[in-house]
């Protein structure tokens, strides 16, 4: 298939990340199928997958397309020559470090997601806390419990999707690592608070989050940073564990005071129902020049 995505995350750790699985079915729904079967089109899907390495390795398709795509995660210092047409972006700092006009930083794609799912009439009582997933895969049992004694539920982007939308979608608000976990929420029309404890790349936070008119909006570090306890060797040591247990004391009442005096973020239904209808109007540009 010509979607181009990190798709490779299941393959080296066993589990699903929501912001790269929900590519196939997001851009099944929106792109003609004959353009993701295609041997002569590359589509560059949602994802950090705008780099000199993937960018290389698509180079054989005759054409290359890009819908809604981030800069990062590698270096970029390929050109682009009249075989792309780089159809618009996540945000402004994407298209900055591309030399694109504003009018191709529209958002992530993500935000189609709310023309696919109708948001649940029952709303459950629980905010919801949702980590980055590598978070999840190294301090899960502990930030489950954490959220647990905040009277919060918790779910990993590595979650089924239709589970993971679904939690999303009901909750009064998210706290939420996960970065596609805040697009989901906000297009939803979930509140939204951005964290960052083990996983945090502000240049892709900044470039959605400006995308939407949240210029101003901040993601707020989280600390300390905790472990499991089976993937640290710390033994039966009682100095260990009482060090251990103090760690995660404090950082349940970061989270704890966080949720007390912030504000959740949400973005204006105005802006992003127009961001929608400019990225509905690309992808018709895309099925009638590919398709």
């Amino acid at each position: 298939m010509a979607l181009v995505y990190f798709d490779k995350f299941k393959e080296v750790t066993g589990g699903g990340n929501f912001g790269d699985d929900i590519n196939p079915a997001l851009m099944g729904k929106f792109i003609r199928r004959s353009i993701l079967t295609s041997e002569d089109v590359a589509l560059f899907g949602v994802g950090t997958i705008l780099n000199d390495k993937n960018i290389l390795g698509s180079r054989h398709y005759p054409r290359k397309v890009v819908f809604t795509s981030g800069v990062g995660y590698g270096p970029l210092d390929s050109t682009f020559d009249d075989s792309w047409d780089i159809a618009c972006v996540r945000g402004p700092r994407s298209a900055k470090k591309l030399g694109l006009g504003a009018d191709r930083a529209i958002a992530d794609g993500a935000i189609l997601l709310s023309q696919m799912y109708e948001k649940p009439s029952d709303i459950n009582k629980r905010p919801l806390f949702i980590p980055h997933v590598n978070s999840h895969l190294s301090t899960g049992s502990v930030l489950a419990a954490i959220a647990d004694k905040l009277n919060m539920d918790y779910i990993s982007p590595g979650a089924e999707a239709s589970e993971f939308i679904s939690k999303v979608a009901r909750a009064p608000f998210v706290v939420t690592e996960a970065m596609h976990g805040a697009i989901l929420a906000d297009t939803m029309r979930v509140p939204w608070i951005p964290v960052g404890l083990h996983e945090h790349f502000d240049f892709k936070w900044r470039d959605w989050m400006e995308s939407v008119g949240l210029d101003k909006g901040n993601v707020f570090q989280l600390s300390p940073k905790c472990w499991d306890p089976k993937l640290r060797s710390e033994g039966a040591s009682p100095i260990r564990s009482i060090y251990r247990k103090g760690k995660e004391h404090f950082l349940l009442r970061a989270i704890r005071n966080l949720v007390r005096d912030e504000s959740p973020l949400l973005s204006a239904t105005g802006v992003l129902e127009e961001k929608k209808a400019a990225l509905l109007k690309v992808a018709e540009h895309i099925n009638d020049n590919y398709g």
